[in-house]
């Protein structure tokens, strides 16, 4: 089964026996952007100038309407806008897109939904992974990929940008000491990689979107807070 970086990522960030994910809605949010964004480059349909100007290519074409409406925000923006700015700009819709992605996967038995609401008012949604395989297989491939430290094709190096950039070492390894090497060995691998000037940006952005809403988020919640 030919899985989107965006779908990889989830089903990832999936716990592997509860009805949730292993990240916090922020890192899953700017995670997706960043997917989104990295599959279009490798499919070679963005290119990211010196100064971070992201553009899409003339002529591209997409199939997927999720990379097709990211296009087109790009396409109409006013004035050239740095990787930043998309991936702040796309976070927001990517995390309203997930639960598309989930539906999908729930078609392609990757995984299962449970939508519910609280107090019979407030929707939420349940998720369960119901293939461990593919999951399991993905993180074995990843796992020796960062131990090998060669011949890493670029579908595999963009997810463990995502790894490294969400902080989810942890999916790769739980023990301690194998966990310090995978973070150490990865840090270095995103940097030498071969699509590192689109993957190294990238990562580089989610981090930076994901620290400064968690840092807004924070200095919101302590004048609520301090004023109450």
């Amino acid at each position: 089964m030919e899985l989107s970086i965006a779908k990889k990522f989830l089903l990832l960030a999936q716990h592997p026996e509860k009805a949730r994910m292993l990240i916090s809605g922020v890192h899953i949010q700017y995670g997706l952007a960043g997917a989104l964004l990295l599959q279009m480059s490798l499919e070679d349909k963005i290119e990211v100038s010196g100064e971070d100007i992201l553009t899409v290519k003339r002529g591209a074409n997409f199939n997927d309407p999720f990379l097709e409406e990211v296009a087109q925000m790009i396409q109409r923006s006013k004035k050239p806008r740095k990787m930043r700015y998309w991936i702040q700009k796309v976070g927001p819709k990517a995390l309203k897109w997930r639960h598309q992605f989930y539906d999908q996967m729930a078609q392609e038995r990757l995984i299962r939904v449970e939508k519910k609401k609280f107090l019979g008012l407030i929707p939420y949604t349940l998720t369960y992974l119901v293939n461990s395989q593919i999951r399991n297989k993905m993180i074995q491939a990843l796992k020796s990929d960062v131990f090998r430290k060669k011949d890493i094709i670029p579908e595999n190096m963009a997810v463990l940008g995502l790894i490294e950039a969400c902080k989810m070492h942890n999916v790769l390894s739980k023990e301690k000491s194998q966990l310090e090497s995978i973070k150490k060995d990865l840090k270095q691998l995103v940097k030498e990689s071969p699509i590192s000037a689109t993957v190294d940006q990238t990562i580089r952005q989610v981090q930076a979107a994901i620290i400064s809403t968690i840092v807004a988020t924070t200095v919101a919640t302590n004048v609520a807070t301090s004023s109450g």
